[in-house]
């Protein structure tokens, strides 16, 4: 009987440990573990005090750049831009920077030069890829080169820059130089090796980013080039079907087998679905909300929500796209998701708000400055070990939202 109590005692510490770090999960590309923008952690703070969740600590030697935070094993990548080179940092959730190595070239001209991807982590490496289409593969915890590439010159790509995350799937790390010799690669991911191209669009690349669609029996990968949506199988690169683009936004929202397109300067969102052969693009509603090109939206329940034009969040019925409220006192901002909860960073003022989002619309709960970095507020949050990561400019900030957190006096 005493065995059997040691046991059962040994067999609950387990679980209960097991149910404590299930609550905490990694944010390993842009956009979180599937693209958009839901984080699946649970406990975190429902109300923040009046200034703000706990400052953990501040980065400001990441580069200039709206990066994403990419999150793995305890480890935070970012990429930003020093001088003529990208860079990309590896920091541990204490705020030291472990390392840094130059990623590629970085843009020199143009108004806006900062790096502009967010890196994706695979199997310990780190995917990389600079605003001139250079990429880079790098060991997670030395930071060790384990290839490089000009792949956006390699492949003839026909713009002067690109602020593609990369895509990296079933060993593969997925690209779209675009241009007249192919639209969209796959590279070994231990080797940098090409394993296919796809056929050429011949158009030019829109900065957009590419996300998964998964379908009845398999998934596909869906993308959008200057003139074109097109979805191409990540098994051969054929593209299987392609269309005008339906929006100018660059930030698709993959619901199950379904994509909402916010709206741009131009039109209103619309969202869409494929037949099971993935022969024909259907428009299931379509809603008059101008968003941001840059902003995305979030889905909670059965309600998308959308950054309005030139200021406000829009709530959306999921099933009809009919306007269900909206909040107007924030101008355009990027969304992420966790605990049916919102969070809002708002460009211009670098403010995050955290919102309910009820059958009456938002709700605001809770809001407040962040304290570092310069410029656009633009690069989309990460949550990852109950910690809100949030780029500006030059600057990476980690924020609790742990209960009982204290601030780091020191930051």
């Amino acid at each position: 009987m005493k065995a059997f109590h040691s046991f059962f005692n040994l067999a609950l510490i387990l679980c209960l440990l097991s149910c404590t770090n299930n609550n905490y999960t990694d944010w390993p590309q842009w956009r979180g573990p599937s693209r958009d923008g839901i984080s699946p952690e649970s406990g975190l703070l429902s109300k923040w005090p009046d200034d703000g969740p706990a400052l953990l600590w501040s980065v400001d030697t990441v580069g200039d750049g709206f990066s994403s935070a990419v999150i793995q094993d305890k480890m935070v990548f970012t990429q930003g831009k020093k001088d003529s080179v990208e860079i990309l940092s590896a920091i541990d959730l204490d705020g030291n920077v472990k390392w840094q190595e130059v990623i590629g070239r970085a843009l020199q001209t143009g108004e806006w030069q900062q790096s502009r991807s967010t890196p994706a982590y695979y199997k310990n490496k780190i995917y990389a890829l600079s605003a001139m289409g250079d990429i880079a593969c790098f060991d997670s915890q030395t930071g060790k080169v384990a290839w490089r590439s000009k792949a956006f010159e390699q492949f003839g790509g026909d713009s002067q820059y690109t602020a593609e995350s990369p895509l990296v799937m079933d060993d593969k790390v997925i690209l779209t130089p675009c241009g007249y010799q192919t639209t969209m690669v796959a590279l070994d991911n231990l080797t940098g090796e090409t394993i296919w191209r796809s056929e050429t669009l011949k158009d030019s690349n829109y900065f957009a980013t590419p996300v998964l669609i998964r379908g009845k029996n398999r998934d596909f990968i869906f993308q959008s080039s200057k003139l074109y949506d097109f979805i191409v199988d990540p098994n051969t690169g054929k593209i299987v079907w392609k269309d005008s683009r339906i929006s100018g936004n660059m930030v698709p929202q993959v619901i199950d087998n379904q994509v909402y397109f916010p709206g741009d300067d131009n039109k209103g969102g619309s969202l869409c679905r494929w037949d099971d052969e993935l022969g024909k693009r259907t428009v299931l509603w379509s809603d008059t909300v101008r968003a941001l090109i840059i902003s995305g939206s979030a889905v909670i329940d059965d309600k998308i929500v959308v950054s309005g034009l030139p200021r406000g969040i829009a709530c959306i019925d999921l099933k009809t796209g009919e306007s269900i409220a909206r909040y107007n006192r924030v101008r355009s901002s990027n969304f992420i998701v966790a605990g049916n909860q919102l969070y809002c960073y708002e460009d211009g003022t670098a403010r995050v708000y955290l919102f309910n989002i009820t059958d009456q619309g938002p709700e605001l709960v809770s809001s407040f400055k962040t304290v570092s970095g310069t410029g656009p507020s633009i690069a989309h949050m990460a949550i990852s070990n109950g910690i809100l990561f949030i780029r500006h400019g030059t600057a990476l900030m980690a924020y609790s939202l742990k209960p009982g957190a204290q601030s780091d006096s020191n930051s």
